[in-house]
């Protein structure tokens, strides 16, 4: 049986590039382009790695909420998978521009196995990240508790 992989991207460019450069391999690659299709695919394909943007519309209709900047929608995704124990072993792999310390501490604490900022990705390197975290000795991260940042915190 191949390994699944979710793909949660919305910019269609990337989601053909990184499709291509998983193609040479028997992953069998699922798309999700919103929080809401990325929801129903993690529960119904039962990915073992998810490849994850932050930034992404909640729904098909490509609504796109950001209430928290601290904290965009694909952490979403993160929270569901590594706290439903059924899923929480589930590798995942955050592909995003935000590039803030701020992101990849809580990406790591909400259990991300990898952080990658995607300006700097090679995505024929994608293949071999994706193997590394799969073949990783080291166990799927869970997720610590963590505090929501205060979004009306004055700076």
């Amino acid at each position: 049986m191949s390994t699944r992989i979710l793909l949660v991207e919305d910019e269609p460019i990337l989601v053909s590039l990184y499709t291509m450069a998983l193609a040479q391999s028997t992953y069998d690659v699922h798309n999700a382009a919103d929080v809401e299709t990325a929801e129903t695919k993690v529960v119904s394909v039962r990915p073992q790695v998810i490849l994850l943007d932050l930034l992404l519309p909640n729904t098909p209709s490509g609504e796109m909420q950001v209430e928290n900047f601290h904290e965009p929608s694909g952490f979403h995704i993160l929270r569901l998978v590594k706290g439903t124990p059924s899923l929480e072993s589930t590798r995942i792999i955050v592909l995003s521009n935000l590039d803030s310390d701020e992101h990849m501490s809580l990406a790591n604490e909400l259990g991300a196995d990898r952080y990658i900022v995607k300006a700097n990705l090679d995505p024929h390197d994608l293949k071999r990240t994706v193997e590394e975290v799969l073949h990783s000795t080291e166990a799927p991260k869970k997720m610590r508790k963590v505090k929501v940042a205060d979004e009306n915190k004055k700076s």
